[in-house]
C-alpha cells in the first residue's frame, strides 16, 4: 500500500522525526559530558571506559527487546529515559556504573523500535523514511555539545540530565498519544523466522555493524575529552570543538543520500572507509586546534553515511526486515566494546592518542568486510540508503 494512503503517516512521521532526534542527543552527549563528570569524581580513563561500555551495551540490551508493538516499546523507553537521566544526574561514584547500563537500556529501547517501527510499517518506503529519519537523528546529535556546552557554562552535568529527564517525559506522552502500530503490518511467524534470513548474511553485516557502531560510539565519547587535553583550555571548549564532528556528521547525511542516487551503495561505501582512516589519521597528527578541528569534521563526514549504507544492504538481502534487530544488537555490542578498549588503552599507555588508534584500525578492517556486503543477485532490489 503507499505510503499516502496509510493512515495518519503524516502525524506518525511528524511524531518519529524529533522523538529520533532526542535519542541521537542521548546517545552524543555523554561523550560532551564527560569532562564534567570525570573532574566531579575524579575518574580515570579506564574507569570513563567502563561507564561507556555499560552505556552502550545498555543500548544493544534495548535493541535485543525490541519484540512487539513497537509503538509501545518507544513509549516505554521514553519514559524508562525520564528515570534513568534523572538517576545520573543524583547518583553518587558507586551508582554511577548501574545507572549508565539503565540509561543505555532506556535509550536502545526506543531508537531500535523507530528503525524497526518503519520497517514493519512502511515497507514501501522504507529506505527513504529511513534516510531522513537518520538525517534528523544526525541534528540531534550535533546539538548534543552545543546544549551540553550551554548549560556546562553556568551548572555541571547533573543540570543537562535533568533537562533531557523533560524532554523524555514529553516524548513518551507524545508516543503513547499518537503512535500505533499499523493494522496493515505483518505478523512475525516462526515460519518467516526460518525462512527468512541465513546465519552468514546475518553475521557479515552484523560484524561491519559491530566495527561500525564502534568506530561510531568511541569518536562520539572520547573526541571532547581528547580535544580537552590537546587544546588544554576547559569543559566548555571540548563540548564545542566536539560538534565539528557533528557538523561534518549531518552535512554528510544530506549529501549522501543525493549522492545515492547517482552513485552505487558500494562506491560510497568505499569513498568513506577510505576517508575516514585518511581523516583519524590526520586527527592523531593535526598540530593545532584549528586542524583538529578540520579533522573532527572530515571524520565526522566519513563515518556518517556508513551505518545506513549496512542497514540498507541488509534489508536489500534478506526477505523478513525484523531479524535487523540482531544487527542493531550487534552493533550496540560493537558500541559498547570498543570505547570502552579505547580507555583502556589509554590508562595503560598514559595516552589517549593511543586509544585514539583504534579508530583508523577498525575502518581498516571494514575495509576487508567490504566484498562481504555486495547485494547478491537474488538481493531485492532499490538497497539505497543515505
Amino acid at each position: 500500500m503507499p505510503l499516502e494512503s496509510k493512515p495518519n503517516s503524516v502525524r506518525t512521521l511528524a511524531v518519529l522525526h524529533p522523538v529520533f532526534a532526542l535519542t541521537g542527543v542521548l546517545h552524543a552527549v555523554g561523550g560532551a559530558l564527560l569532562p564534567s563528570l570525570a573532574v566531579r569524581f575524579r575518574l580515570s580513563d579506564s574507569t570513563s571506559g567502563l561507564l561507556f561500555l555499560l552505556y552502550f551495551a545498555g543500548t544493544s540490551l534495548g535493541a535485543l527487546l525490541c519484540r512487539g508493538s513497537y509503538a509501545r516499546l518507544m513509549t516505554i523507553g521514553f519514559t524508562g529515559m525520564v528515570l534513568t537521566c534523572l538517576a545520573v544526574a543524583a547518583s553518587p561514584r558507586p551508582l554511577l556504573a548501574p545507572a549508565f547500563l539503565l540509561l543505555g537500556i532506556s535509550v536502545g529501547v526506543p531508537m531500535s523500535a523507530v528503525t524497526l517501527f518503519i520497517g514493519r510499517n512502511f515497507p514501501e518506503r522504507c529506505a527513504p523514511l529511513l534516510t531522513f529519519l537518520n538525517f534528523s537523528w544526525s541534528i540531534g546529535a550535533l546539538a548534543a555539545p552545543l546544549i551540553a556546552a550551554r548549560i556546562l557554562m553556568h551548572y555541571d552535568y547533573r543540570a543537562t540530565y535533568i533537562v533531557f529527564s523533560i524532554a523524555s517525559a514529553v516524548a513518551a506522552v507524545a508516543c503513547g498519544v499518537m503512535l500505533r502500530d499499523l493494522p496493515q503490518a505483518k505478523p512475525e511467524t516462526p515460519e518467516a523466522l526460518s525462512s527468512g534470513t541465513s546465519f552468514n548474511l546475518v553475521a557479515v553485516f552484523a560484524f561491519a555493524a559491530f566495527l561500525q557502531v564502534g568506530i561510531e560510539n568511541t569518536v562520539a565519547a572520547w573526541l571532547p575529552t581528547y580535544a580537552l587535553r590537546m587544546a588544554g583550555s576547559g569543559v566548555v571548549f571540548a563540548a564545542i570543538s566536539s560538534s565539528f564532528y557533528w557538523a561534518g556528521f549531518l552535512s554528510s547525511r544530506g549529501i549522501s543520500s543525493l549522492l545515492l542516487l547517482r552513485v552505487s551503495s558500494i562506491t560510497v561505501f568505499r569513498i568513506s572507509v577510505t576517508l575516514g582512516i585518511a581523516a583519524a589519521l590526520f586527527l592523531e597528527v593535526a598540530p593545532s586546534v584549528p586542524t583538529r578541528n578540520l579533522a573532527m569534521f572530515l571524520l565526522g563526514a566519513a563515518l556518517a553515511p556508513t551505518y545506513p549504507l549496512v542497514l540498507a544492504g541488509f534489508f536489500a538481502a534478506t526477505q523478513r526486515t525484523a531479524d535487523s534487530r540482531w544487527i542493531l544488537f550487534t552493533a550496540g555490542f560493537g558500541g559498547s566494546a570498543v570505547p570502552w578498549l579505547a580507555g583502556l588503552v589509554s590508562a595503560q599507555t598514559g595516552s589517549l592518542r593511543t586509544g585514539m588508534l583504534l579508530i583508523p584500525a577498525g575502518l581498516l578492517l571494514m575495509a576487508f568486510v567490504m566484498p562481504g556486503l555486495r547485494p547478491s543477485k537474488a538481493a531485492r532490489p532499490k538497497p539505497q540508503l543515505g
